[in-house]
C-alpha cells in the first residue's frame, strides 16, 4: 500500500492557544464540519467546544467562533466538554461526548485522577443541530446510573433510525471493566443501555470507535489496558450481526497501538492507529480481513504521519495520560480515492489539531 499525501494543515494556530481532539463530518451540503477542543493547557480547566468548516474539502478551515456562543451546559461551572458529531439520516445533526466538572480547577485530570484514585464528576450530554452546521442547541444531559462515560468518538446512525454510542465507564478501580451500548430512538433525544460489548475484571476497553459495513455488521476497536498489569494490549476488536443487541467475543487484531478508528477503502476494511510505543512511533493504516470464523488477517501497512520525539511517556497510566504527545485520528472519505486525515500532535511547543489530505495508490 503506498499513499500519496498532502501538506498537513494546522488548524487554529492564529487564533487559538492550543487544540485537541478533532471530530469531523460532512454534512448533506458538501461541506466538512470540525469541532475540537481548545484550551490553555493539555488538560486545562479552560478548555471548550470551538468549530471549523471546510468548504474546499478540507485544503482550508474557517473558525466559526459564534457557534457554540449560546450553548449552555447543564452543570455548574468550571465545566470542560468533549464532543464529536454525526450527521443523522435527516441531514441534522448531533454531537455527543462527556464533561468533567472542575471542582479542583487548579488541577490537570491526570493529577487529580493520580491522587483520588478517580477522574472528577463527570456528566455525558447530547448537542442538536440544524443541517447547515450553524445553530446548536443546549446540550442535554444523557441519564444513566455510572459515574461518567467515555463516550471519545461520534455516535453511529443506523439505517433503520437507531442512533447508537459505544461507551467505557470512567473508572480505574473497579471489580469490574464494561463496555456499554446506548440507544437511541428518537434522534438522540433519549437514549437506554442495550447490550454489553465487553467485560474484563482487568482490562479497560477505551476510545472505542464503530464502523458499519455494508452488509449490516457493525465492528468496534477498542484501546485494550490491562490496569492490573499497567501494560497496553494489542487493539480488540468485537462485532454484532443483530444491530449492537449481541456481540462477538473480543478478537486480537496483533495491532500494537492506542485510540485506532476505522476506514474504508476500495471495498476493504482499514484500522488507523496512534502508535505511541516502539522506536517508530506514529499514525498507521493497515488493512483487514474479519473471516466469518471471527479471524483477523492484517494486511499491506503504511505510515501517515510519523510521530518520531512523540513516543508515550512514564511508568503508570496515569503519567502516560498527562504525557500524551498525539492521537485520535480518524479519516473522512472525500471522494471515491481521496481521504482526510484529522489528529492533534505536538509541536513547537503547541498542541494542535492538524488534518492531512491523501490518496491510496
Amino acid at each position: 500500500m503506498r499513499i500519496d499525501s498532502e501538506k498537513v494543515v494546522e488548524i487554529g494556530g492564529e487564533t487559538l492557544p492550543h487544540t485537541f481532539f478533532p471530530g469531523v463530518c460532512r454534512l448533506s451540503n458538501g461541506n466538512l464540519l470540525m469541532l475540537l477542543v481548545t484550551g490553555s493547557g493539555f488538560e486545562s480547566s479552560d478548555q471548550r467546544l470551538e468549530q471549523f468548516r471546510s468548504v474546499d474539502n478540507g485544503r482550508t478551515w474557517q473558525r466559526e467562533s459564534e457557534a457554540f456562543s449560546s450553548v449552555s451546559f447543564p452543570v455548574e461551572k468550571p465545566f470542560t466538554p468533549y464532543a464529536k458529531p454525526t450527521v443523522l439520516r435527516d441531514g441534522t445533526l448531533v454531537a455527543i461526548g462527556y464533561g468533567f466538572y472542575r471542582d479542583q480547577p487548579q488541577m490537570g485530570l491526570s493529577d487529580y485522577a493520580e491522587k483520588y484514585g478517580k477522574f472528577p464528576p463527570c456528566k455525558n450530554f447530547a448537542m442538536h443541530c440544524d443541517a447547515a452546521g450553524k445553530h446548536w442547541q443546549g446540550a442535554s444531559v444523557i441519564d444513566h446510573s455510572y459515574d461518567g462515560l467515555e463516550i471519545s468518538g461520534p455516535a453511529l446512525s443506523l439505517p433503520d433510525g437507531r442512533i447508537l454510542f459505544f461507551a467505557a465507564p470512567f473508572v480505574l478501580n473497579a471489580s469490574l471493566q464494561q463496555g456499554l451500548v446506548f440507544e437511541s430512538l428518537d434522534n438522540g433525544r433519549n437514549w437506554h443501555q442495550i447490550s454489553t460489548f465487553f467485560s474484563s475484571a482487568n482490562v479497560a476497553p477505551w476510545e472505542v470507535r464503530s464502523l458499519l459495513l455494508p452488509s449490516g455488521r457493525i465492528l468496534l476497536i477498542l484501546w485494550a489496558f490491562d490496569l492490573k498489569e499497567n501494560k497496553h494490549l494489542t487493539n480488540r476488536l468485537v462485532y454484532s450481526d443483530d444491530g449492537g443487541l449481541h456481540w462477538s467475543a473480543p478478537v486480537d487484531t496483533t495491532l500494537h497501538g492506542q485510540a485506532s478508528n476505522w476506514m474504508l477503502f476500495n471495498g476493504n476494511i482499514g484500522v488507523i492507529q496512534a502508535r505511541r510505543e516502539g522506536r517508530e512511533p506514529g499514525i498507521y493504516l493497515n488493512g483487514i480481513t474479519l473471516s466469518e470464523e471471527g479471524r483477523v488477517t492484517v494486511s499491506d501497512e503504511c505510515r501517515l504521519f510519523d510521530a518520531r520525539g512523540l513516543a508515550n511517556q512514564g511508568t503508570t497510566i496515569e503519567e502516560q495520560f498527562v504525557s500524551l504527545k498525539f492521537g485520535q485520528p480518524s479519516v473522512t472519505a472525500l471522494s471515491d480515492n481521496e481521504y482526510l486525515l484529522a489528529f492533534w500532535s505536538f509541536a513547537q511547543e503547541r498542541y494542535a489539531v492538524r488534518t492531512m489530505r491523501f490518496r491510496i495508490m
